[in-house]
């Protein structure tokens, strides 16, 4: 999963970079540099599997941030709107929003970052219009004049300040839209950035933005750029006993990856073996045919069966002979949906 972090200038943006992914990156220099983390997602179902089984390797989920400029803060007013591919490029997008400084108005900073999202787009429809218009002129190109068609949908709806991700769009719709990489198509993870003071009233910054979450598109959350950032350097003792004095349930990496992983409708399933427990991440109702592609693609191509053992069973029972033994261990078809924590073996033949 790629996880693109934007925000106005000044909202703590690399702050909570820093904070979500364990780096210690200069903050406040304002150099529009471009930085990049690749974490670990925390997965105590495979730390519990990996005590039991004692394997060579212990493999995590992975996902990665990018804290990127691109975002000038100025909304419709803004004049250069160019976004770097890099960001474009991101499963989703994660929107930093002051809500620490003493004249802070998330509500609004949100608006300003969308339209200036939204003309990002607009100026980018425009263009592939255009280029697409000329060639139907020379070769009559009929894909070409289809995409024309979807492309002015496009148009209207962005030019009634609306995200593409509310269009009502076709499978085959948004296949055709996916090398456009649109930034308004992309789900939306708002990051509420409080002070200090400001943890208690969490909920309260929150709701503000109760009618723009959204299931599978908007999520929200709130922390403490500056204290989670501050957690990072302690030594464990010391940071649960500092969270527990705040009020902290969970560090800020995992809020953001819970979040993300709900934002995205992804789910993580495990294989467990004394070479390698790990843990492989899908969208929730993948079948088992799919989710064998995620490890090779001769899996899926190969698929005959998926040995299934529920987590919850593989720890009650301790090991897979004692699960089998009490009848816990199932045989699934390529169209069995995999479940979150689902512990599996492929079988496949090529």
């Amino acid at each position: 999963m790629k996880l693109g972090i934007i925000g106005k200038p000044q909202s703590g943006k690399t702050t909570v970079f820093n904070a979500a992914s364990g780096q210690q990156v200069a903050v406040g220099d304002y150099s529009q540099a471009t930085h990049q983390a690749v974490i670990k997602v925390p997965d105590a179902r495979v730390d519990k599997l990996s005590e039991l089984i004692n394997p060579k390797k212990i493999t995590y989920a992975e996902i990665e941030f990018l804290d990127a400029p691109g975002i000038s803060g100025k909304g419709k007013e803004a004049s250069d709107v160019e976004i770097s591919s890099d960001l474009r490029q991101m499963d989703a997008l994660m929107i930093v929003l002051d809500a620490f400084s003493s004249d802070a108005n998330p509500k609004s900073d949100l608006q300003d970052i969308i339209d200036e999202m939204i003309l990002a787009d607009q100026v980018m429809v425009d263009t592939n219009i255009e280029r697409r218009l000329k060639r139907i002129k020379t070769t009559n190109d009929k894909v070409a004049a289809q995409e024309v068609e979807l492309l002015k949908k496009c148009l209207a709806h962005l030019e009634a300040e609306k995200l593409l991700i509310d269009l009502e769009l076709t499978s085959d719709e948004l296949k055709s839209l996916r090398g456009y990489m649109f930034m308004t198509l992309k789900p939306l993870l708002l990051v509420a950035n409080l002070s200090e003071e400001g943890i208690s009233e969490a909920s309260k910054v929150t709701s503000l933005f109760d009618d723009f979450v959204s299931d599978n598109k908007r999520e929200i959350t709130a922390l403490c750029g500056k204290i989670e950032m501050e957690l990072i350097t302690l030594e464990d003792d010391d940071r649960t006993m500092f969270m527990e004095e705040l009020g902290i349930t969970a560090p800020a990496v995992e809020l953001v990856i819970q979040k993300s992983y709900s934002l995205l409708g992804l789910i993580s399933y495990l294989t467990a073996g004394e070479t390698e427990v790990r843990a492989w991440t899908i969208k929730k109702g993948t079948n088992a045919q799919k989710a064998a592609g995620v490890i090779h693609t001769d899996l899926e191509r190969g698929f005959i069966r998926a040995e299934v053992i529920k987590y919850a069973d593989y720890i009650e029972y301790g090991s897979e002979k004692d699960v089998k033994a009490a009848g816990k261990f199932r045989l699934e078809g390529k169209e069995y949906p995999v479940g979150d924590g689902d512990v599996i073996l492929f079988r496949f033949n090529v």
